[in-house]
């Protein structure tokens, strides 16, 4: 059986349950205790606790990329779990990450990488880890989701457009992760060795609204309908940043293939073996 849980979203349907704008997910498989990403905050932590789950049992951490919605809680995890590695691109501790959208800000995480350097995997190339698949090489097939716009690494004072060589996803039998997806979740399925049954995370499918122009309805229903075509026999469950009228429009698609997820949110499901 495998079980999932999110931890940190930016929303949430339960009241007792806190949210922000972050991603925390807990796995449980017959032989692992996964954390994916952690929030923004440690708010993941504290939601954990609610719910009756011991982060101090988690043996690896997976971090997606290196925005502070997806790290910021590392600092946190790591005072209270004792021995979890940490899969990560090589890349992370050697950027600074800003986004332009709205007002020019860092999005960089605060993780004191030296303090805990015997805890970190660093990965730089596709790679197996015990039975997860860590996939960094990823398909440019079809287009970027168009929010990436806004996204930059300083680099000498200039800031130059991401194009997202720290992210990463993961695979452990038929369930995928894909963090926010900002290669596009078309070119990550593209890439990976196995279809999934699961697929969880953001889409970075962002709202439009005012000056801010992204997916028009016509390329959300397109894309729907690709996923609909190519991967018939696979679960989406999407939330963070997945806008909710870009929901709306995949939804009417996909209709029970593809869900909303938010705080809470828990799902067990059997899958198969790599």
């Amino acid at each position: 059986m495998k079980e999932f849980v999110v931890l940190a979203d930016n929303r949430s349907n339960n009241t007792e349950l806190l949210s922000e704008h972050g991603l925390s997910v807990y796995v449980e498989t017959e032989n692992h205790k996964l954390l994916l990403d952690t929030g923004k905050s440690n708010i993941f932590l504290m939601n954990a606790q609610k719910l009756g789950i011991h982060l101090e049992d988690v043996d690896y951490v997976f971090i997606s990329h290196g925005h502070n919605d997806h790290i910021g809680g590392l600092p946190s995890f790591l005072q209270i779990n004792k021995k979890a590695k940490v899969i990560i691109s090589s890349l992370v501790p050697q950027q600074q990450y800003f986004s332009k959208r709205k007002y020019l800000h860092s999005i960089t995480g605060d993780t004191n990488f030296e303090d805990y350097n015997n805890r970190f995997i660093f990965v730089d190339s596709n790679c197996t880890i015990d039975d997860l698949k860590i996939y960094q090489s990823l398909s440019h097939e079809y287009p970027l989701p168009q929010g990436n716009k806004n996204l930059y690494l300083k680099l000498n004072q200039e800031y130059i457009a991401d194009e997202f060589h720290h992210e990463l996803v993961l695979q452990t039998s038929d369930f995928l992760f894909t963090g926010c997806a900002h290669h596009g979740i078309l070119n990550i399925l593209n890439s990976i060795d196995i279809i999934p049954k699961i697929c969880i995370g953001g889409l970075h499918l962002l709202d439009s609204h005012l000056n801010e122009h992204y997916e028009t309805d016509n390329e959300l229903q397109a894309l729907a309908q690709t996923l609909n075509n190519k991967f018939p026999n696979t679960i989406f469950y999407t939330g963070h940043c997945t806008g909710d009228n870009s929901y709306s429009i995949m939804k009417n698609v996909l209709g029970e293939k593809i869900q909303q997820f938010s705080c809470g949110t828990q799902k067990i499901h059997k899958l198969k073996n790599l």
